[in-house]
């Protein structure tokens, strides 16, 4: 079995044991997504979560992140955020910024086509 898919089960196996769609489950289905884009971290999560990382630990994180953030009575942590600091606790490497596209040519106009021009 190769380790994408032991770091996929230990986070699915640590799933079972959290309610579907709480922040921590959620934090489990965001490292998933991260790990099969990047799926060179696999080995460091698979040993983290044998050394008692947990997903409720690393949603912590992001709860007091979103808490010191907060405007008023509403904290939030968006998606961002929240991919760099499960990177960070997992010890991953950043993400890398996707190249900005300038000028881009405006798309070419169609001209109209009539059934006569093909008679």
């Amino acid at each position: 079995m190769s380790t994408i898919h032991e770091a996929l089960e230990a986070i699915a196996a640590q799933q079972k044991e959290l309610e579907q769609g709480s922040a921590p489950w959620c934090v489990g289905e965001q490292l998933k997504d991260i790990l099969r884009a990047e799926p060179a971290g696999a080995d460091l999560v698979v040993q983290d979560l044998a050394a008692g990382m947990t997903l409720a630990d690393c949603e912590k994180k992001i709860a007091d992140f979103a808490r010191e953030h907060s405007k008023g009575k509403m904290g939030f942590c968006g998606p961002a955020d929240s991919d760099r600091i499960i990177r960070e606790f997992c010890g991953l490497p950043a993400r890398e910024a996707a190249p900005i596209q300038e000028d881009s040519p405006a798309p070419a106009r169609r001209r109209t086509i009539r059934l006569t021009d093909f008679m």
